[in-house]
């Protein structure tokens, strides 16, 4: 009787032993997936800040343009400061939404908006030079 009774003992070790391994796994794997979801959170938040940015500089470059029509011109060199300002932006971007696994956006017509062709010189829609 003291056999059976060491045997069962020894088989409820075995087993809360085993059951406290697989907890171990599962915490440290629900760590895991919550360090993913901060850093994926993260990047989304940045993504959505440089959004936000490019927007604030387009603002500006579109300021620009108007007031050298209303007849007050804007100095090239400060336009061109400031579309490589959006470039930089853009690139960094299109980094992050690599990270994040986002396929890039498909190019499209900067006159009309319509969807393009990567070997396209010109739009197919309006004729625009790309």
């Amino acid at each position: 009787m003291n056999e059976k009774l060491q045997n069962l003992l020894e088989l409820v070790r075995r087993t809360a032993w085993q059951a406290g391994d697989l907890a171990a796994d599962a915490v440290y794997g629900a760590g895991q997936m919550a360090d993913d979801l901060l850093s994926s959170a993260k990047l989304r938040v940045r993504a959505a800040t440089v959004e936000g940015d490019i927007k604030g500089k387009l603002t500006e470059v579109g300021e620009m343009v108007y007031a050298t029509h209303t007849g007050n011109p804007t100095e090239s060199e400060d336009l061109l400061a400031k579309l490589r300002e959006i470039d930089e932006l853009k690139a960094q971007l299109a980094d992050i939404n690599e990270s994040l696994g986002r396929a890039p956006a498909a190019p499209v017509c900067p006159t009309c908006g319509a969807a393009v062709r990567e070997e396209d010189a010109f739009c197919r829609e309006c004729g625009g030079k790309l």
